[in-house]
This record gives C-alpha cells, structure tokens and sequence, in this order.
C-alpha cells in the first residue's frame, strides 16, 4: 500500500492514534504545533514531522509542497487539527484554526494534487432530532455553539471544494478510550462512582445521551475509508459511531456497580434547571480557583434530547460497523478496571486530554 497521508493535529488524541498504526504501512507525514512526543516517534519511526500552526497559509502550503514533491505526490490529507474549549463564548482561535486553519488546509491539498481530504466533523454539531426520530448522514441542522459552529463552516469548506478535492466527512460520536478520555464521559464516572447521594444525581430523566466510538474503532474507520476509496463520491458525509445512541439511563448501572458503589438504589433524577444552579456555582468557584471547568451549564441545553442516530447509509457504503467488544456497554469494564486499579495515571490521561495537552502513550 505506502500512500502517502498527511495527518495534521499529528501529537493530538486522534491524529497520533492514527499515525501509529497508519504508520505501520503507509507514509506518515505528521504536522502540528505541537512536536511528537518521544513515544509517538518511536511508534512511527519512518514518519516526517512538520510543526507549524495551520492558521499559516504560506506555511502549510509551503509543506505541502514540499511533501508533494519530494514523496511524489499525496494520496489523503486527514484533517484532526482542531481547537476546542468549554465555555460558551466565541473566541478568535475558532477563526484562526477550526475556520481559517481548515480553509488553508484544504487550498494547500487543492494545489499539490491531494487525492482526498478526510475531515473530522462531529455528531454533537447536530441538533437533536425530535423524540423518537434519528439523525442520518444528510442531516445539516447544526447546533449554534462555538465548536459546533465551527465544524459546520468546515464541513462547508469540503463540500464547496469537493469537485477539485473529494471529501469524507467523518462525523463522528463521543471518541473514548480504555482510559476514558472523554470529557463529559470522564464527568460522569467522577459523579457516579463517588458513595452517598451526590453519586446517584443524574440530570434530568435520564434519556440525555449520544453515539459513542472507541478510539481503535476511529482508526479502523479511516482504514476503511482509505480501502473503499476508489467506490466512494467526491463528496460523502459519513457517521464513525456506533447505531442509535447509548444513554445516561444505560451507563449509570454498569458505571455504578464497576466502580464499586451500591446500585441497588436507584438515580437521583435531577430536574435540569437544579442541576444548571449547581453547575454555575462550581464555575464560579473554579473560576476564583482559576481552574478549568469542563462541566458547563450550556451543556444541560442536550438534557433528554438524545443524539440518536441511523448509521445504515455508512455501514452500507463501507461494508464496515463497529466490533461489538469496542461497544462502550461491552468496554466499560476495561475502563473501570484502570480507573479503580491506577487512578492517578487514569486522572493525569484524563486531565492533559481535557486540556488539550495530550500525549501519546503506546
């Protein structure tokens, strides 16, 4: 095989997953501003690094170059670079990166002949549908936060240059690992295995949820996409997550009982304007401690309004689903084992993912 790919946000959760094991056989060419951790470069030994800030036209297209000429030209650029953070406000590195960033990546590509772009969207840019319905591939009703806002004006970027660049728009679920690394799932296991009453709150009845993915499942997604290339469109939007949705009904007993507590009492069902109350009290108090508050109150806006979703279009198109030991249900006593057997290691993975400081680890 030995394509050439581009993978930008290289050092990032994703990217360095994906450069680990496309590494293994194809040419990785890793770009960042962060450089690979030392673990990442022993991973990927033959992989080319470029660190620079993708919101640097001439840079990236400076390196594409670069990179077209010297291995022959680029199969795929996929594209995980992206910033995030937890407030409500719009801040100017959505402009500069997630918008700008995407914008100079995909001219780039257009101008060294790139094969493909595979462009990491995300499921929770969606609005909810209404009760008992579910998304599909062609939904385009966005959610008006920040970080969704800005994956939608990238997905508008792909499809408006698809006839020069074919484009895989992966949108794709809540991405957990067998260390958690998750935020809002990292939350809920906080709350959850804690004893006594506050370890038994859930916000609203319990039917707030979305479609989740193990990071390997990531990986063998854009495998797929890479093998199907040649019978997919110029322009396909894609879910990488599991069918329908796993709820917060369905985590909290097997969250509860892993993680050692009493599920024999049931949920504290907590109506979400209580729930919103207690959320900006503990913003105000990290905010005097200068900590970072990942649980925020906008997020309550999703309370029982489930993402569900219908992956058959996907599943069709690439003859691939989900393997169902990777299913979040079926992968959670991993994840509880190394949450109860080595907590500080679990917490510090949880805490540099959280803010945006993630290092690769074998």
């Amino acid at each position: 095989m030995d394509r050439t790919v581009i993978i930008t946000g290289s050092s990032g959760y994703l990217g360095s997953a994906l450069c680990a094991d496309l590494g293994r056989d194809h040419h990785i060419v890793g770009i960042d501003r962060r450089p690979p951790s030392p673990a990442l470069r022993q991973a990927v030994p033959r992989a080319a690094w470029e660190n620079l800030d993708i919101s640097d036209a001439e840079a990236v297209s400076g390196a594409f170059q670069r990179i077209a000429r010297t291995q022959g030209g680029i199969d795929f650029v996929i594209h995980f670079a992206v910033y995030y953070h937890y407030g409500r406000g719009w801040r100017r590195e959505y402009d500069l990166h997630n918008i700008q960033g995407t914008r100079n990546v995909i001219e780039a590509a257009c101008r060294s002949g790139a094969g493909r772009i595979i462009f990491a969207a995300s499921i929770a840019s969606l609005l909810p549908p209404p009760l008992g319905q579910t998304l599909t591939e062609d939904a385009c009703d966005m959610a008006d936060f920040p970080y969704c806002k800005s994956k939608a004006a990238g997905e508008r970027l792909c499809a408006e240059r698809h006839d020069e660049l074919p484009a895989v728009v992966m949108r794709i679920g809540g991405v957990f690992s067998d260390w958690c690394e998750l935020p809002p799932l990292y939350s809920l296991i906080r709350l959850w295995s804690r004893p006594g009453p506050i370890g038994r709150c859930i916000p609203g009845r319990g039917m707030t949820g979305f479609p989740y993915i193990h990071r390997d499942e990531v990986v063998r997604f854009v495998r797929r996409v890479i093998e199907k290339n040649d019978t997919l469109g110029r322009h396909e939007v894609l879910f990488a997550s599991e069918d329908g949705c796993t709820c917060h009904a369905d985590l909290f007993p097997p969250i509860r009982r892993l993680g050692g507590q009493n599920v024999s009492a049931g949920p504290i069902h907590v109506p979400p304007p209580l729930a919103g109350l207690f959320l900006y009290l503990k913003l105000a108090a990290n905010g005097l401690l200068f900590r970072e508050t990942y649980e925020q109150p906008w997020m309550l806006t999703y309370a029982d309004r489930p993402l569900r979703v219908d992956t058959s279009y996907t599943r069709d198109r690439l003859d691939w689903r989900p393997w169902d030991e990777y299913c979040i249900l079926n992968r959670l006593p991993a994840l509880m084992a190394n949450f109860r057997s080595r907590r500080r290691h679990w917490l510090a993975r949880n805490i540099r993912r959280n803010e945006g400081n993630y290092q690769y680890e074998p």
